[in-house]
This record gives C-alpha cells, sequence and structure tokens, in this order.
C-alpha cells in the first residue's frame, strides 16, 4: 500500500456545519480495480467527538462505526469490478438537534482493459485516454495491435495514434463502460429517536433534489433546508414503527441508494429495589458420575465411483452403493460392511477381410468386507479394508460375419484396500485406491473384472 495520504480539500463536500465537519484522507490516492484490494481512510475530528459513522455508494467497510480519539481509521475494500467508476464515502457524527456533521469524499475507480485496434499493418501504435498515453505497440502483418490501457471514469472515448513512416492517423474509438452516476444515502442518529432525524442525500449530481424520488418505509419525509451541495430531508418515523427505511433512486435512470435506521425505544421505567436475599436451598446430594456415553447406533450408507485397469482391455468403469455398521466395541474403529455393485469391461476387434467383432463383460459384484480405521484426527480419518464375496457376470459377443452368443457365470472376487476421507457433520468424502482379485472364466473366456482400482466415494453417517 502507498504510505501517501492526501487531503482532498478539494474534493471535501461539507454537509453540514463545515467548521465541524470531519477531515478526511485516505490511501493509496489513487485506487486501481482488481489491483488494490484495501483503503486505508483516516478521520479527523474533535477529541470530544461521538462515534464517526460511516457508509458508501459500493464497496464495504470492514467497521462502519469507529470510536475514540481524535483520529478515527476505516478500512474500505473497493468492490470486485473491473469497469471505471466513481465511489462516495460518507463520515458523520450524530448531534444532539441538528443535521449530522458530515462530509462526503469522492474516490475516483480505473479500470484496466486491452483494447484492440486494427490499423495499417507495421504500424506503431498508441492510446490516449484523459490525457495519458498508452504504448506504444507495433501493429501485426495483419494491422492488429492489442494495447493495455487505464480509464478513469466519466471516459467515454479513446483518442488512437497510428504512426507508419512519417504518415500519423488519429481516430477517436468509443469505450464501452455501463452509466453510472453513484448515490448514497444516509438516516442520523442511529438508532432515531421517536421525535425523528435526518436524511442525507450525496453522489454524483445531487444538487437538484428534484431529480431524486424517495420511497420511505415507517415515515414521513419532508425537504428540509440544504445541507451544502446536498438535499436534506426531515424524517418523522409512524406511530408504532420498529424501523425506518428510505429508498432513493434517479428519474429516468437505474441509480439508487437505500438508508436504513432502527427506532430507539424509550427508557424503561426504573426497577423497583431488589428483595431482601433469600437464605440459601440446602446443597443437593452429589449426583453419580454420568454414565458413559452409549455407542453409536444405525447403519451408514455410502456410494463409490471409479474404474479398474488390470491390464490390456481387462478395464472399465465401476459403481457401488454399500451399507456400513459401526461394531460396539474398539470405540467403533471396525465397521462391517456391505457392497453391491456394477462393473463394466469392453472390448472391440477389427478382423481383416471379415469385419468387427464387439465383446462385452458386465458384472454385479456383492461383496462383504470389514474397514478398521487406523487414525481419526479432527476432520481427517484412514482406514484399512479388506472383504470378498460373489462375483456374478455376463459375457456377450457379436459380431458382423456370423451369428453372435451370450454366457454368464458365478465367479468369486476378493479386495484389500485403503481408504482416506474427509468429515464435515455428517458426510464424508474420501478417496479409496484398491487392489481387487477378480478372475473371470468360461469355456470362451479368460478374462480379469479387477486388478488396481482409483475409487472416489462419499459417506452419510447418521
Amino acid at each position: 500500500m502507498r504510505p501517501v495520504f492526501l487531503l482532498l480539500t478539494a474534493l471535501l463536500l461539507p454537509l453540514a456545519a463545515a467548521a465541524a465537519a470531519p477531515e478526511v484522507r485516505f490511501s493509496p490516492t489513487r485506487v486501481v480495480l482488481g489491483e488494490d484490494r484495501l483503503v486505508e481512510v483516516e478521520v479527523r475530528v474533535p477529541p470530544e467527538a461521538g462515534p464517526v459513522q460511516a457508509v458508501a455508494s459500493t464497496g464495504t467497510f470492514a467497521e462502519p462505526v469507529a470510536a475514540g480519539g481524535p483520529v478515527r481509521t476505516f478500512r474500505w475494500t473497493p468492490p470486485d469490478i473491473r469497469y471505471p467508476l466513481a465511489a462516495y464515502l460518507v463520515f458523520w457524527v450524530d448531534t444532539p438537534q441538528g443535521p449530522p456533521e458530515a462530509t462526503a469524499i469522492r474516490v475516483p475507480l480505473v479500470g484496466r482493459t486491452t483494447l484492440p485496434i486494427t490499423t495499417d499493418r507495421g504500424a506503431s501504435v498508441e492510446i490516449e485516454i484523459a490525457g495519458q498515453r498508452f504504448g506504444p505497440v507495433q501493429a501485426d502483418r495483419r494491422g492488429r495491435a492489442r494495447i493495455p490501457v487505464e480509464v478513469p471514469p466519466g471516459e467515454r472515448e479513446a483518442r488512437v495514434l497510428a504512426t507508419r513512416g512519417t504518415l500519423q492517423k488519429t481516430r477517436t474509438v468509443p469505450l464501452e463502460v455501463p452509466p453510472h452516476r453513484p448515490l448514497v444515502a444516509l438516516l442520523s442518529p442511529q438508532p432515531m429517536p421517536p421525535e425523528g432525524g435526518w436524511l442525507v442525500v450525496a453522489g454524483e449530481d445531487t444538487g437538484d433534489a428534484s431529480t431524486l424520488v424517495l420511497k420511505p418505509l415507517g415515515a414521513r419525509v419532508e425537504p428540509a433546508a440544504p445541507a451544502g451541495a446536498y438535499p436534506l430531508y426531515r424524517v418523522t418515523p409512524l406511530p408504532g414503527a420498529q424501523s425506518v427505511s428510505v429508498d432513493i433512486r434517479r428519474r429516468k435512470a437505474k441509480d439508487q441508494a437505500r438508508a436504513e435506521a432502527a427506532i430507539g425505544q424509550p427508557p424503561p421505567p426504573p426497577e423497583p429495589p431488589p428483595l431482601p436475599p433469600e437464605p440459601p436451598p440446602p446443597e443437593p446430594p452429589p449426583e453419580p458420575p454420568p454414565a458413559p456415553p452409549s455407542p453409536r447406533k444405525g447403519v451408514a450408507l455410502h456410494l463409490l465411483a471409479g474404474g479398474f485397469f488390470a491390464g490390456g482391455a481387462n478395464q472399465g468403469p465401476l459403481v457401488a452403493l454399500g451399507l456400513s455398521y459401526p461394531l460396539p466395541f474398539w470405540d467403533q474403529r471396525l465397521s462391517l460392511e456391505l457392497e453391491a455393485g456394477v462393473r463394466r469391461a469392453r472390448l472391440s476387434l477389427d478382423i481383416q477381410d471379415l469385419g468387427q467383432v464387439r465383446s462385452q463383460l458386465v458384472a454385479a459384484p456383492v461383496l462383504v468386507s470389514a474397514r478398521l480405521t487406523l487414525l481419526d484426527a479432527a476432520a481427517w480419518a484412514l482406514a484399512v479394508r479388506a472383504g470378498g464375496g460373489l462375483l456374478p457376470f455376463q459375457h456377450e459377443v457379436s459380431n458382423t460375419f456370423q451369428e453372435g452368443f451370450e454366457e454368464g457365470k458365478l465367479g468369486s472376487m476378493a479386495f484389500v484396500s485403503v481408504q482416506a476421507a474427509y468429515r464435515f457433520g455428517r458426510f464424508s468424502v474420501f478417496v479409496e485406491p484398491r487392489w481387487e482379485h477378480a478372475p473371470v472364466h468360461t469355456p470362451r473366456l479368460n478374462a480379469k473384472l479387477g486388478g488396481i482400482a482409483a475409487i472416489l466415494g462419499v459417506r452419510y453417517e447418521p
């Protein structure tokens, strides 16, 4: 962050009595969107002044209220956009009787972009925006150049200067910048007493209050004497209202602002004097120690997806759905699991002079396994699994030169794996590398439906 602070005497716009309005400095003094992530603002007030409050037309304050001392520090984050615009920041101190003592500053937010230019090939191209030049960049053989520029708010066109030898061409190109005239509003004091308070509107071109449309909720709003260059309104809460809000927009424009304040309630009646204390009751007998927590009951559900690899065409996708139940010993580190799934392998061959042969192998393994948790630290867990079961499969062969066939059989399967899981609430996400042994044999088939498997899963624990 740049260390230089600039006193914005030319931009300070007093909204009430100028002698008592806060003095404002901010750094960096030139804010580039996407580069300057934080702006520090110093507000100077008399040492005996009350809390200084802040509001912005765009962006956010880390803390909108600062109290204590002659110098109050605010941290403001610019909006996460890239097109140029101006931000209005207003700082004020509530007063017991009249309008707030307030100051507004205009912070230009510079946008960065890259302008594509088409000109003579090989020409040296510069772009001038608001008196600042960018480039030169040499156009390629197609006469195209891309020039990074910085655009301050309010600029709608750029001047392009293309030079080739002794020939110089100048033209103007438009800048596609959304129209924006910021508005910002505040209600004072905070909270607002039932007797009423003040509404102040600041921003671009707000000197003429007739261009503004106000929509109050929970209060009546009436124009008051002008506060400096900005409109000032008297706000009277309606009977029974708990809060006041006012929406402000420009006529025939999309610019808008909103101000809100809670209604302060009258002080409660004084409390009656306290009654004399009663004698303390006799101490209850000591309670027996609490029973140890009962083991968690319930069945967890998990879903697996991934693929297996066993060389050649012995590979393919797999999905499975399973249930697990933690056993009530060893701190529930051991769980029994039942899992059913589907996996598939395919092979397609082109035989010269005959045609194409396609083979598909689909299996639905049903497995029983045990999972032992080795490490359970906060959200992370590490476990090992081992199990086996039945492997029913169906083999189908088709070709273009003779009749195909189908066959099926019941095989067996076994596996061991390591499982690493991350837990959030009742859900866990885990990865599981697995070694599998799942041979498949028929008179016409010799294959493997298991080898090395890579699996991603999610588990829900009630």
